[in-house]
């Protein structure tokens, strides 16, 4: 006998309470054991940028964090000695910390009194955030709505079960490491061309005017041998700081709630800052007015001041193609990153094909894509709260706006308008590591 509709519906929404029942089952002794899981759902349909994140899981009834602006002290609310936050540290090029920071000022070691060699670029190596504390690896989970532009996304200190990703630990030979880097400072080159994280950088010593090859081939100069543990930034580490700004701040608005950027500046390359100018500032600084820098999880300049290129996420005639691991780690079929062959990446959502402020994201299981834009809510304090940059044929993108672009600039802010060879002043990169296992 066949069912009716009414009773198909029925059997599926039973099915589905089952299912959630016992998801929070596992939950609940998932945090009996002393697990840490954290999650936040992103409402679509809520054009309050902080109305449209709830707090799930263990984030339920936490304080969200912000940066006071009155007071110029970062409020870290109940994230303080959250277990994802990174440390500041020299890392040699072979991939081995030298030593730690103080993080309160880069300028000192881990002992606040001796001097460190942040602003020595005849260093061996760079100065970095290292990820992954008391040998806790960073999980994540998106699990899309029936309609994917909201999502539940969880954060955890373990792999709860097989659909929790973990791809900013996964090094460039597909091994799971303890620590993945990402650079203190937006970027710069040193006498021998290499591309740098280092302090005491002036404007004119910032990676600029160069292409995405070229930006790449300066990264791995730090390479001390063939292995290849130097990159420019990758979309896999963006995806994750990006959720972990929403789980902290509790919103969309990433500029409301930590900072402005250096933004609405004259459009001359002048007007950059050079690196290290927040070195005294702690792992979050920001101002809400124009010329200040902004400094999220101990990375300056994170938005605003200059488009920073990226690997890992491309645009052909409007599809988002993407790539979590240098190696096929990520389900992809390409053994590396490319430039120019984006065949083995795998697809993610359509993009807008206008430029705008984005409404809405569509989410897989991986991460999230812009989807729509404009509308007639559309503004810098409405849904992602950030800028959109588009054009069909194949584009490279670069994200978080750069020192004239005023609001439009944010972590939500990605431009996919240019291509790989596109060269500018206000569009540089910066080293990224995952070091051997």
């Amino acid at each position: 006998m066949s069912l009716t509709e009414s009773q198909k519906v029925m059997r599926n929404d039973t099915g589905k309470a089952i299912a959630d029942a016992l998801v929070g089952i596992r939950n609940v002794l998932n945090r009996n054991a002393g697990k840490v899981l954290y999650g936040f759902h992103i409402d679509p349909t809520e054009s309050d940028p902080a109305d449209a994140v709830t707090y799930l899981e263990d984030a339920i009834g936490m304080t969200p964090a912000y940066m006071d602006y009155t007071s110029g002290v970062f409020n870290y609310g109940s994230w303080e000695n959250a277990f994802f936050m990174p440390r500041p540290c020299m890392l040699k090029y072979d991939g081995t910390v030298d030593y730690y920071l103080d993080p309160s000022d880069y300028s000192k070691k881990f002992d606040g009194i001796t001097p460190s060699d942040i602003a020595d670029d005849t260093y061996n190596g760079n100065a970095m955030m290292e990820w992954g504390q008391g040998g806790k690896k960073i999980w994540y989970k998106i699990v899309p709505d029936s309609t994917p532009t909201g999502a539940r996304v969880y954060i955890a200190d373990s792999k709860i079960d097989d659909d929790y990703r973990a791809w900013s630990f996964v090094n460039n030979v597909g091994e799971m490491v303890d620590h993945f880097y990402t650079p203190f400072s937006s970027d710069a080159l040193d006498s021998s061309g290499r591309l740098r994280s280092i302090s005491g950088k002036a404007y004119s010593d910032l990676c600029q005017s160069k292409t995405a090859a070229q930006e790449i081939t300066a990264a791995e100069l730090n390479n001390p041998s063939t292995n290849k543990l130097w990159y420019t930034e990758v979309y896999a580490d963006i995806t994750l700081i990006n959720f972990l700004l929403v789980l902290m701040g509790k919103s969309l608005n990433t500029q409301a709630v930590f900072g402005n950027g250096r933004v609405n500046q004259a459009s001359v390359p002048e007007n950059m800052l050079g690196t290290g100018t927040m070195n005294d500032k702690g792992l979050f600084y920001g101002a809400n007015g124009n010329n200040d820098g902004v400094k999220v999880f101990g990375m300056e300049n994170y938005w605003g001041n200059q488009w920073r290129r990226f690997a890992g996420l491309v645009m052909i005639d409007y599809v988002q193609k993407y790539k979590m691991t240098r190696t096929t780690a990520d389900g992809s079929t390409a053994n590396d990153y490319s430039t120019s062959d984006f065949s083995g990446y795998l697809t993610g959502g359509t993009g807008p094909d206008a430029d705008g402020y984005v409404t809405a994201m569509e989410f897989n299981e991986d991460a999230n894509f812009a989807h729509s834009v404009g509308g007639d809510t559309a503004s810098a304090s409405t849904y992602y709260c950030d800028y959109w940059y588009q054009n069909s044929g194949t584009r490279y993108a670069v994200r978080g706006g750069h020192c004239n672009n005023g609001l439009y600039c944010g972590a939500w802010c990605v431009n996919l308008s240019r291509a790989a060879s596109y060269t500018a002043w206000n569009i540089g990169a910066a080293p990224s590591c995952k070091p051997l296992s």
